[in-house]
């Protein structure tokens, strides 16, 4: 009798995973994959993956299994925020690496506005989430820059000063750069923090955007 359930309890647990397998590919599967290296940025005019891209949003099973079950501080409450695919990349056989869009409407500043977070997603050959991290900020008051290459996420986050400058053409900003690496075990590492720099936004007509002035 115990070995007829203990044969229950493992073809249970083997057709469990095969389900969530199954659920994982198909999530995944909505995801563009790029090689690397490659560019996120809204203002980029030759890499523009970001650049006022519509992105197919992540029904709300998938966000409970595999974007906030493991995560820290996540919140798939619908009406506050959304979620949606973006891309993915390998840098070995042992780990799936994802982008994935956050964005909420509602919010007290220009800084937390209409906001959309990139969420960096690192899963385990079976779907399991091995860590997360929101890594970069874009509205009317954050741009970002994120540039993945093999050993290294390079992520470039601008602030605007002062919110009541938004409508100039030249508007002062805070910017910093944050150097991420994936372990071997899977985990994000932030390796390095440069210092914040000053600098000054212009308006550019040809993308709709603002770029740093030189």
């Amino acid at each position: 009798m115990k070995k007829v359930l203990v044969y229950f309890i493992i073809g249970f647990s083997l057709l469990s995973c095969k389900g969530q397998n199954k659920e994982f590919n198909e999530y995944i599967s909505n995801f563009q994959e790029f090689k690397l290296p490659f560019l996120i940025d809204r203002r980029d005019s030759i890499n523009r993956f970001y650049a006022r891209e519509v992105f197919q949003s992540i029904p709300l099973n998938y966000i409970k299994q595999f974007v906030c079950k493991d995560s820290i501080n996540c919140d798939y409450d619908p009406s506050k925020y959304s979620y949606a695919y973006r891309y993915k990349f390998k840098i070995n056989s042992n780990f799936i690496i994802t982008f994935v869009s956050k964005a909420k409407e509602k919010g007290k500043t220009c800084y937390d506005f209409d906001l959309g977070e990139t969420l960096l997603i690192v899963y385990s050959k079976d779907g399991k989430i091995i860590d997360a991290k929101s890594i970069a900020k874009d509205n009317d008051c954050w741009l970002s820059s994120i540039w993945v290459t093999d050993d290294s996420i390079k992520v470039q986050q601008i602030k605007i000063s002062d919110p009541s400058k938004i409508n100039d053409q030249e508007i002062d900003c805070e910017i910093e750069t944050k150097i991420y690496q994936i372990g071997d075990d899977g985990y994000i590492n932030l390796i390095k923090t440069e210092p914040i720099k000053r600098g000054v936004l212009i308006f550019d007509k040809n993308i709709d955007d603002f770029i740093l002035k030189q």
